[in-house]
């Protein structure tokens, strides 16, 4: 390494993300449809997603070259026959029939009901999308809702970027906790260049808020949502206590390539609602979009990837943890709608007033 004129050397990623695959299921898993994949659509040949009534959530589609195999599958995953006894019974080559069955179980179509260890990365795909099917389960964000089809008052548009400020100003609070917390010594090297990334934005979202009109007394008076402040304090002690659930939650909650699009639109919505300068909004524009092209995602996925199988408690231990993470983000949603959605009412929140 060069000594860079005396300054400390260029040295770059320290680490590279890892190349390995989800580790397939054992032969031995016993597997289920969900209870959020609906009955009448199987007959179709369709997948589903919603509750006994009401109106479907998605219908899911399967890869067309694999698409007979699986229709001689589905029906069998039943929770109590093996992949093996499905194989058996189908005269399908286990491989295909395994391979079925991860795709739908990355997905969150199936539930494992044997109690069997799972591969920790195959086990985070799972999570990833069951995070998603549950908030859609409990209904869509009110909060969203408003942001992507209006009314959005000035105020209103003012809190929910306060919110983001105060989110981003705790995040080294966890950060630097969940580093002294990981197992090895390349994933401190990992959770470390995360924390590099963010710890500083919030300085710069900041920027942003003063150019909505808030002033320095207003942020100093400011406090995080009560639902804030409880999504921040468990990712705290997720961060000291439990570095595979914290990490569940930021592959979550940060964005990846995949997510320019929407995120892309949300910020083209947020423009039209035209109640703020793009001074006020463009750095927390600009931090999602940064967040989605760096792929964050992958601090979330990288420990998962460097752990080993998971037993059943591990499995739900992980998942209830991130179950309450996702319950956590939608009281937020619906809170930020309470205070910040009438046009009249205090400037920030604050516990003391």
């Amino acid at each position: 390494m060069s000594e860079n004129n005396g300054h400390l050397p260029i040295i770059g990623r320290a680490w590279h993300p890892s190349t390995r695959e989800p580790g397939p299921l054992l032969p031995a898993t016993r597997l289920a449809l969900a209870n959020w994949v609906r009955p009448d659509g199987l007959a179709r040949r369709e997948l589903v997603l919603g509750a006994a009534e009401g109106e479907p959530w998605e219908v899911m589609t399967i890869d067309s070259e694999s698409a007979e195999q699986a229709w001689r599958v589905i029906h069998l995953l039943d929770g109590k026959r093996t992949l093996a006894d499905i194989a058996k019974e189908t005269r399908l080559d286990l491989a295909l029939v395994s391979s079925v069955a991860q795709d739908l179980y990355h997905r969150a179509v199936l539930v494992q009901t044997s109690g069997l260890e799972v591969d920790a990365l195959t086990y985070y795909e799972h999570l990833r999308s069951l995070a998603g099917i549950a908030q859609q389960r409990w209904g869509p964000s009110s909060m969203l809702r408003r942001f992507w089809t209006g009314p959005v008052s000035r105020r209103l548009a003012v809190g929910y970027l306060l919110e983001n400020y105060h989110f981003a100003a705790a995040a080294s609070s966890h950060q630097s906790a969940a580093v002294a917390s990981q197992p090895t010594e390349r994933l401190k090297t990992i959770l470390s260049e995360h924390l590099s990334f963010e710890y500083w934005h919030h300085a710069w979202l900041k920027r942003g808020l003063l150019a909505a009109g808030l002033t320095e007394a207003d942020l100093e008076h400011a406090s995080p949502l009560i639902s804030m402040q409880a999504l921040i304090n468990h990712l705290r002690w997720l961060g000291m206590a439990d570095p595979l659930s914290y990490s569940a939650c930021i592959g979550v909650g940060e964005g990846d390539p995949t997510a320019l699009a929407t995120v892309g639109k949300f910020w083209e919505r947020f423009t039209e609602h035209g109640v703020l300068p793009v001074e006020a909004f463009g750095p927390f524009r600009d931090h999602d979009i940064g967040d989605c092209s760096d792929d964050h995602d992958q601090f979330g996925r990288e420990p998962f990837a460097d752990a080993g199988p998971l037993t059943a408690a591990d499995q739900a231990r992980i998942r209830r943890r991130l179950i309450t993470f996702c319950r956590l983000t939608m009281a937020y949603h619906r809170e930020l709608l309470d205070f910040y959605g009438p046009e009249q009412g205090p400037t920030v929140f604050s516990v003391e007033d």
